[in-house]
């Protein structure tokens, strides 16, 4: 379709020149021609308004230049265009010739797992950093969807030809840690029968903790209360953040997610970058002393105020490391970072975008996106907080667990991360539980993966009756001329459009939405045309091109999303 609006293109400016050139278009340039999706196939397969956006330069009624514009442009000549209708105010509704359904089917045989892919990234290095869990606790519903967006983003980019890998850094450095530590000191002397025993502010409260001193007292007895308490606790702190990211680890790797780089905040710290780049912002005059604490000058950026990167006690604050972690990134050769951020770091954007600037990166190599809320909610909207079974439902993984209780194990992660997926990042996610829970096509990933296994089903049965597709070479396409038949390629045709626009924009639920889309076509077409007809052969194999073909979009679009294509359910 890329192709083809290229061309379409390229034939309208030609006849606007020509109108020029004739004198009956009386303007100094031609401005960029837009296209817009036409409402239905009747008003044609390509629409475009530039007759109204260039009324005003040429002072003269769109209705008059789109019927110029018409003039100069003929059919004979270009074959691609069967006919040109001028509708409402002006806009011009062009309708292709059938040739370029056929070849849209003769590209997809062509290309099967490859269709939708391009070249458009040209090998640039692109690195997504997501869910980025403190390693505190198990992961939650947010981390979930982070999970599921920047997983098939990176999925997206790489199948338009960038370089893309999947990023988890580790916070296993600073405050949040050391508390840790004291929160699981606590459980362990509680386990061992101390009374008394409070969890310090700022620590963690969970019963996973508890589990994790019980297993620690099961090993080692009560061996760890001989060490002093600053040992004690960071061993516990080590202890801790391995379980703990072994944990998360598990949970993502049962989500389908595998990331390629994980990299620990201790090391960046390590490494000596966090010197490095303090050492560059004093040379910039950007760090000043003040109340026994080194400030940054985020003031210089158009921030209200400066912000705190040393404290009283010499500690950098998170900003530092992040910095650092930062230049770590541009250092190995990314020509785009994207941060997925939690709902509660919206704060920190513009900072961190901030020290970037501050460091001499280009403005537009860092891209960050907040990935927000999710509520699970009941079919009327209203929140669910607790689960009848297991008391407080907030992680990753029991979310899994009661989906997989009623659609099963192999279908819980779809399910998950199709609805995880099915709204933009940017806005708030009302996950409705009893629409997950519904092993039926009005669950919408079932929807789809039904359209897909009746796709397989059709070639099953035409086995057992000794009809097998043909190649495309060997079948007359021209047996494909029903509208609703003309209209599944034209969705088919989009697919490559979709997947670009999807990964250049950021913006993974495009591809869920057309999935629907197409598997709402495939149903009503399954339903309504016989496809395996031993009386008429020559359409059977011409509608098994199509079915194929929309069998082949279908698993190319759940494979980007993470989601299996199953040939029966």
């Amino acid at each position: 379709m890329n192709t083809i609006k290229t061309e379409v293109y390229t034939i309208l400016e030609d006849a606007i020149r020509a109108a020029v050139a004739a004198g009956e278009l009386a303007i100094s340039e031609v401005p960029t021609i837009p296209f817009s999706p036409t409402k239905t196939p009747e008003h044609g397969d390509i629409a475009t308004p530039i007759a109204l956006g260039l009324a005003k330069q040429a002072r003269m009624a769109p209705r008059n230049i789109a019927e110029i514009i018409r003039k100069h442009i003929d059919p004979a000549a270009h074959p691609i265009i069967r006919k040109i209708d001028i509708a409402g105010a002006g806009f011009i509704n062009i309708h292709l010739s059938d040739n370029w359904l056929y070849d849209t089917l003769q590209t997809i045989a062509a290309m099967q797992a490859a269709y939708g892919s391009s070249d458009k990234g040209a090998g640039k290095r692109v690195q997504i950093e997501f869910v980025s869990a403190n390693p505190t606790g198990p992961l939650n519903i947010v981390s979930g969807r982070a999970a599921a967006v920047g997983d098939t983003l990176v999925n997206l980019l790489n199948a338009v030809g960038y370089e893309a890998i999947r990023e988890f850094y580790v916070n296993d450095a600073g405050g949040q840690v050391e508390r840790l530590g004291e929160s699981i000191d606590v459980r362990y002397r509680q386990v061992l029968g101390e009374e008394g025993l409070e969890i310090p502010e700022g620590g963690y409260q969970g019963e996973y903790l508890t589990e994790f001193a019980q297993t620690i007292v099961e090993t080692d007895g009560d061996s760890h209360l001989q060490l002093e308490k600053d040992k004690r606790v960071a061993l516990f702190r080590d202890k801790g953040i391995a379980h703990i990211l072994s944990q998360q680890r598990a949970s993502l790797e049962r989500f389908k997610v595998d990331f390629d780089v994980w990299t620990s905040e201790q090391a960046i710290r390590n490494s000596g970058k966090p010197e490095e780049i303090m050492q560059t912002f004093r040379e910039k005059s950007y760090l000043y002393e003040a109340e026994g604490a080194t400030w940054f000058r985020m003031s210089d950026f158009g921030d209200d105020k400066d912000c705190v990167v040393i404290r009283q006690n010499g500690e950098y604050t998170y900003f530092v490391p992040d910095a650092a972690y930062h230049r770590d990134k541009f250092d190995r050769g990314f020509n785009t970072v994207i941060d997925l951020f939690g709902p509660d770091h919206q704060g920190h954007i513009s900072r961190l975008k901030n020290f970037v600037k501050a460091l001499g990166l280009p403005d537009d190599w860092l891209e960050i996106s907040i990935i927000q809320q999710v509520n699970l909610v009941d079919a009327e909207g209203n929140r669910l907080d607790m689960s009848k079974r297991r008391g407080q439902f907030f992680t990753l993984d029991a979310l899994i667990d009661e989906l997989a209780e009623t659609v099963g194990e192999e279908f819980a992660v779809d399910v998950a991360r199709y609805f995880f997926l099915m709204r933009a990042n940017n806005t708030h996610l009302d996950f409705n539980m009893e629409l997950a829970l519904t092993h039926a096509s009005e669950n919408p990933v079932f929807y789809i993966q039904y359209a897909h296994a009746r796709c397989c089903s059709i070639f099953e049965q035409g086995g057992e009756h000794g009809i097998v597709a043909k190649p495309i070479e060997e079948v007359s396409l021209q047996q494909l001329n029903e509208p609703i038949e003309h209209e599944l390629i034209r969705k088919l045709a989009e697919f490559p459009s979709i997947v670009l626009l999807s990964a250049e924009t950021r913006e993974a639920h495009r591809v869920p939405h057309y999935l629907h889309e197409l598997a709402g076509i495939f149903h009503p077409y399954y339903n309504q045309h016989r496809v395996l007809d031993s009386e008429d052969l020559e359409k059977t194999y011409a509608r098994l091109i199509l079915v194929q073909s929309v069998q082949t979009v279908l698993k190319n679009g759940l494979t980007l999303l993470g989601i299996s294509a199953p040939e029966s359910m």
